[in-house]
């Protein structure tokens, strides 16, 4: 719903900030609980459950990677985030399995090289896929506090808490110091404040430390207010509830309506397109979510991933033979 109003309704001033490269890493968050979740049976059990959970993984990756061609063509303006996720999903798939602390290690080591990237990009080429608007290893480094929030976090109503009185703040903190530290100008002075700029950039998308940071505890604290508030179930959140089951659905459907309307020349603040979006989701998602249990691309990626990573599929005779 974040992505929607930052696409559609373009916020502005430091208000705007909530919409500016937080829903974007509360998304890339939650991709990687998802990434712990389908894992964990295959990490409980181990063997040959453990190579499939693997497996399936990686095939989602490679299938996230094609859905990410077919949609671009419509995307227009908006950058579409799938390509990356599915590099990631196959990236990432044997972590799962690491223990806390080799999982705490890689995450320092992601947020080290994150602001490293993010500095030489300012100053020398780097590779498109390391850069805006989706840096790999700032994304890498979501996915993988999302990995350790399922593990952490979800079940703990102390760490949520926690979570919400510090990441708030620092969420906070790092949007003001968008307005603060001015890399236009670093551009044009020395190279030396330059870099040193650029490791800590709080430019969202960046990858720089302060980004991340930020971005972060953002994340982490939207998504531990919202187990705190939807503890014990709630009626009114089950709108939310059906659109989150179905992310990818919605936010496919979302890039291919709204990508059409927007210009790269002539963007423009559209709120009832919004509102209506937004709206439509939810109503759709609920009456999917009456009678089915995924959305209709959650289904389909589900299903590919099965048929691809099946075991019992019959022996072929050797091909090219008589």
């Amino acid at each position: 719903m974040g992505m929607i109003i930052s696409h559609l309704m373009m916020p502005v001033g430091l208000r705007g900030e909530a919409f500016n490269g937080f829903p974007a890493a509360l998304f890339a968050v939650l991709a990687g609980v998802s990434l712990s979740i389908m894992s964990s049976r295959g990490v409980r059990q181990g063997g040959a459950a453990l190579s499939s959970s693997r497996h399936g993984l990686m095939v989602r990756g490679a299938l996230l990677v094609v859905a990410h061609q077919l949609v671009v063509p419509f995307s227009g303006p908006i950058a579409v985030v799938l390509e990356t996720f599915g590099f990631l999903y196959i990236a990432l798939a044997c972590v799962p399995r690491w223990s806390n602390r080799a999982v705490t290690v890689l995450l320092v080591w992601l947020v080290g090289l994150s602001a490293l990237v993010s500095a030489l990009s300012r100053i020398t080429w780097v590779p498109g896929y390391l850069g805006s608007p989706y840096p790999l290893l700032a994304w890498a480094t979501y996915m993988v506090i999302g990995l350790l929030a399922h593990r952490l976090l979800l079940r703990s109503t102390r760490v949520q808490v926690l979570a919400v009185a510090f990441g708030l703040p620092l969420a906070v903190a790092g949007a003001v110091m968008r307005h603060v530290v001015d890399m236009e100008a670093a551009l044009s002075g020395s190279r030396n404040v330059l870099v040193a700029l650029a490791l800590i950039e709080p430019t969202s998308h960046s990858g720089g430390l302060i980004d991340l940071l930020a971005t972060s505890a953002g994340a982490l604290a939207v998504l531990s207010l919202c187990l705190l508030l939807v503890r014990g179930g709630r009626w009114w959140c089950l709108p939310l509830q059906a659109m989150g089951s179905m992310s990818l659905t919605v936010y496919v459907a979302h890039v291919l309506s709204a990508g059409p309307q927007l210009s790269e020349f002539s963007v423009r603040s559209m709120p009832i397109l919004a509102l209506t979006t937004i709206l439509l989701s939810a109503a759709v998602a609920m009456l999917i979510r009456a009678r089915f249990r995924h959305g209709p691309l959650e289904w389909a990626l589900r299903r590919s991933v099965e048929l691809g990573t099946s075991t019992s599929l019959p022996p072929r005779p050797v091909l090219g033979r008589v």
